[in-house]
């Protein structure tokens, strides 16, 4: 295998879940672990103390890495916590596999990322590796090939490079700036559009904490694209409590199943987006529809209530 990355790992105030991310790695022992947890908020009641029982989760690497951290003191919230540590990451390594601590590790994913890594270092076009994939069988267009292109980045177990991540813009500056039409190129389709503009807007008008939008925003302005998996390589349990969700996932997770060949072999070269399985994404996960958009008006206006409502 090509020289590994460090594995970077995201965690907050849930010490069972970092937990059980750390015990799925155990059978693959990264020799470079990254662990970066935010730290306790003032008025959230038992913070501190679940926080340090977080940070605490190293002990349980019992295999021979080296480990280094990046605990925070006081609480900087998602977005920036996981835009510092991506950074503190990349610009040390050059790269990075970033998984959050709602994860559990399939057998192919530190393989896959690593070879693709190494594979994409130079190819300008490329920002993003997918280890989560969410499309089913019968919508990708070469199911039996082992990756595909994408527009669509996933934010629970991906890789990154320095040189992707000095185009983040915390600031959208593009996103907020881009005609339909542009998004049209993109996306596809007016609906999908305007249901961008409206994720755009919640997030610029800060009604959610979110960096993923960003990060997508940044790589569209640059017209770059993801690679992703055709068979899942990971398994996400924060259905009900994780970092971006609050109740169930509106999809069906896929088992993880192995790779259609060796990752370290030569791949058949891809050179544009998959169409049948952005396609399903846009409508089922990202809700690029009319429904999607009624749906999406109704929480802004909630979210802009609670951001009202927030103390000062």
């Amino acid at each position: 295998m090509e020289d590994a990355a460090p594995v970077l790992l995201l965690g907050y105030n849930r010490p069972q879940q970092l937990a059980g991310l750390i015990k799925s790695l155990e059978p693959y022992k990264p020799k470079l672990i990254l662990i970066a947890v935010d730290g306790p908020r003032a008025l959230k009641p038992n913070d501190a103390e679940l926080v340090r029982q977080t940070q605490e989760t190293l002990s349980l690497i019992s295999w021979n890495a080296e480990v280094l951290t990046r605990f925070r003191e006081s609480n900087v919230g998602l977005r920036n916590a996981v835009v510092d540590a991506v950074t503190w990451a990349t610009t040390t390594y050059g790269n990075a596999i970033v998984i959050e601590d709602d994860v559990r590790v399939g057998p192919e994913l530190l393989e896959y990322m690593n070879h693709n890594l190494y594979k994409f270092r130079n190819e300008s076009k490329i920002a993003h590796i997918n280890g989560y994939n969410l499309v089913p069988v019968e919508h990708i267009s070469n199911p039996n090939e082992q990756s595909r292109l994408s527009i669509y980045p996933e934010s629970y177990a991906w890789a990154t490079w320095d040189k992707a991540w000095q185009k983040y813009d915390d600031d959208l500056t593009w996103a907020k700036n881009s005609s339909l039409m542009e998004l049209k190129s993109i996306v596809g389709s007016t609906l999908g559009a305007i249901r961008w503009k409206q994720n755009f807007a919640d997030a610029a008008s800060e009604r959610i904490d979110t960096w993923a939008y960003r990060w997508l925003a940044s790589m569209w302005s640059h017209k770059l694209l993801m690679v992703s998996p055709n068979q899942n390589l990971v398994t996400y349990t924060g259905q009900v409590q994780g970092t971006h969700t609050r109740r169930k996932t509106p999809w069906n997770e896929l088992p993880i199943q192995p790779l259609t060949t060796d990752s370290t072999s030569t791949s058949p070269t891809i050179t544009k987006p998959d169409p049948e399985a952005d396609k399903w994404l846009a409508k089922n996960i990202f809700k690029e529809s009319p429904f999607g958009l009624a749906a999406g008006l109704t929480a802004s206006i909630a979210l802009e209530i609670i951001k009202r409502l927030r103390p000062a």
